[in-house]
């Protein structure tokens, strides 16, 4: 053989244990086959379980794991289990998911296990959803920020009632969504939806200031604690004391509409 290329080849072969594999785990030893193993935290096991050690699982660990990497029918067969546990060491888990999850119809399931769950802590993330998302999701936040006592974005809600040429569904959604939340029936219509949601707040009635409220208080929780003070369902009953109806929202659309006969 050539000397040259026996040298080359003797140069190649001294640099291959700098290249092996087991420089991609840092920090990690290796198990007693000698193979490297990567270092784990608790969250994790959920997702690097293999199925035949799921028994080795708690049953909150398993559901995690079953909320994550089942079909679309297990995910939604976890989360409710989830929901009817009402478990609040599953809240923070639920808030990544909803992060995280891209089927839109788990988000929404999501999203009413948060509003279950009674913790005011959700209430900015759906206040996120509910102000940017333009499709069911986004309506179905401001039904799950209804649930926690917040009704900052009903008025959003309600504009959607028009019908929109590239979206026609979204105002049959919003319709029925605001007669299940106020468990009022009214035509869809959004000057009768904008005055009757002005006289029937969830919120307490407040003094209009001469800015804008940039950012809508928190709904009240229960002393100590992040659980929200829960609110009757159903019809909401006219404010005992004596107060005024702020304003009554008119688009520019509805000034020139004629009203209705």
């Amino acid at each position: 053989m050539n000397p040259i290329r026996l040298f080359v080849a003797s140069a190649a072969l001294a640099l291959l244990p700098s290249c092996a594999p087991s420089t991609a785990y840092v920090g990690s030893a290796p198990d007693s086959s000698g193979k490297p193993k990567v270092v784990l935290g608790d969250r994790d096991r959920i997702l690097t379980t293999t199925p035949r050690d799921t028994a080795q699982l708690t049953d909150r660990e398993y559901l995690m794991r079953k909320a994550t990497l089942g079909s679309r029918a297990e995910r939604l067969e976890a989360l409710d289990v989830i929901q009817r546990s009402n478990d609040p060491a599953m809240f923070d888990f639920l808030m990544e998911r909803l992060k995280k999850e891209d089927d839109r119809f788990l988000q929404i399931r999501v999203m009413q296990a948060l509003s279950a769950a009674g913790d005011v802590r959700a209430v900015p993330t759906l206040r996120h959803i509910a102000r940017w998302d333009q499709t069911r999701v986004g309506i179905e936040a401001v039904g799950a920020l209804w649930d926690l006592g917040d009704d900052s974005y009903v008025p959003r809600m309600i504009m959607k009632l028009r019908v929109d040429e590239d979206f026609p569904e979204i105002a049959g959604i919003a319709h029925r969504e605001l007669v299940k939340m106020m468990a009022v029936d009214l035509p869809p219509d959004q000057r009768t939806w904008l005055n009757y949601y002005r006289a029937h707040r969830l919120a307490p009635y407040q003094q209009s200031n001469w800015f804008w409220q940039f950012q809508p208080p928190l709904p009240k929780t229960v002393a100590g604690t992040t659980k929200v003070v829960p609110h009757p369902k159903g019809q909401i009953p006219l404010p005992k004391e004596d107060v005024r109806i702020r304003h009554t929202n008119t688009t520019w659309v509805e000034f020139w509409k004629p009203d209705a006969p």
